[in-house]
């Protein structure tokens, strides 16, 4: 390696050396003291669209965090959570039915509280006696997407138990199931919703007019809660700052969730945009009246007769610190 001999430099040279060789030092030791930090996501959807923006421009790596975020399953995010092998799921759904059978985890913050699924079914269907013996896909059999096909089909007259079959897939597998006729019906979220509508498919069921549920949210072990809660509210800052950005920047995030979902029309993006960035909750937490009818649906949902408090669930301490 070539060592330089300060003294017969000049001195704008040796202070230009000094400065690069400092520089190269901060860098090297933010790189080294960036944790890794590990999160599920059910898929690449526009839920998650501030999630990648902010990974990319650096929000979370300015928290220290080196973020690395996994696509799975509810039930596969909620048991790699439980193991240890990934730090938060989004998962919310799934980790909201778990904890309310008592495992020990908890919903951090919420992004939404109004689901932005609906329930897409094929042209041929006019009325609800036409589901009957149907086949319907949604994600995980307990995670966010059934539970309002649920209570979509009871209100429609239907019995979910008896009158159709709801079938577990990704988001991609239900939108190609749908076109292909492999299922008469589908819950799904944007862009789906909208390239199978311009086909001709139809809304049997939009998921805000008939329940408030979990949308998105962030879900923790109680012991890593314990454990690493800094951790957690220097994610949750970070998560906090790209939903703010997400809001406040259209013009920025437009052509973004086209490059991002591979949106080709922008009028597509917009309309996807326009459904999704004012049901945002600030600061990640929910109103005691929310909170409740929140519980009182999952209860609803797993049928569990016994009273559930708040605190089983949620923990919004970490929420308020990320704000202060």
């Amino acid at each position: 390696m070539k060592r330089y001999n300060l003294a017969s430099l000049s001195r704008s040279a040796a202070g230009l050396i000094l400065c690069f060789l400092l520089l190269s030092l901060v860098v090297a030791t933010k790189g080294e003291t960036a944790e890794r930090f590990f999160i599920s996501i059910p898929g690449p959807t526009l839920s998650y669209v501030p999630l990648y923006y902010a990974q990319e421009k650096g929000f979370f790596s300015q928290e220290g965090l080196d973020l690395h975020v996994l696509v799975v399953r509810g039930i596969t995010g909620v048991s790699s959570l439980m193991a240890g092998e990934i730090d938060v799921t989004c998962h919310a759904g799934s980790g909201f039915s778990a904890a309310l059978r008592g495992i020990p985890i908890k919903i951090i913050s919420v992004t939404r509280d109004r689901p932005i699924h609906e329930l897409i079914v094929g042209p041929s269907i006019a009325s609800s006696a036409d589901l009957k013996a149907k086949a319907i896909a949604v994600g995980s059999l307990e995670g966010t997407a059934a539970v309002m096909t649920r209570r979509i089909l009871q209100a429609k007259g239907l019995d979910p138990q008896k009158h159709v079959t709801l079938l577990s897939m990704d988001s991609p597998a239900r939108l190609q199931s749908l076109m292909t006729g492999k299922v008469s019906g589908g819950m799904m979220t944007p862009p789906a919703t909208y390239l199978a509508m311009d086909q001709g498919y139809k809304v049997f069921g939009r998921g805000r007019d008939y329940m408030r549920f979990l949308q998105t949210g962030v879900v923790a072990t109680d012991a890593y809660i314990k454990q690493r809660r800094e951790l957690l509210v220097r994610f949750l800052r970070a998560w906090n700052r790209a939903l703010k950005f997400y809001q406040d920047n259209p013009e920025v995030m437009l052509p973004y969730i086209q490059k991002k979902l591979g949106v080709k029309d922008a009028e597509l993006a917009r309309r996807m945009y326009d459904d999704d960035a004012p049901y945002i909750l600030p600061g990640g937490r929910l109103s005691p009246e929310a909170t409740k009818e929140i519980i009182e649906i999952g209860r609803e949902a797993l049928r569990i007769k016994e009273p559930i408090p708040a605190d089983r669930v949620f923990d919004f301490s970490l929420a308020t610190e990320a704000l202060k």
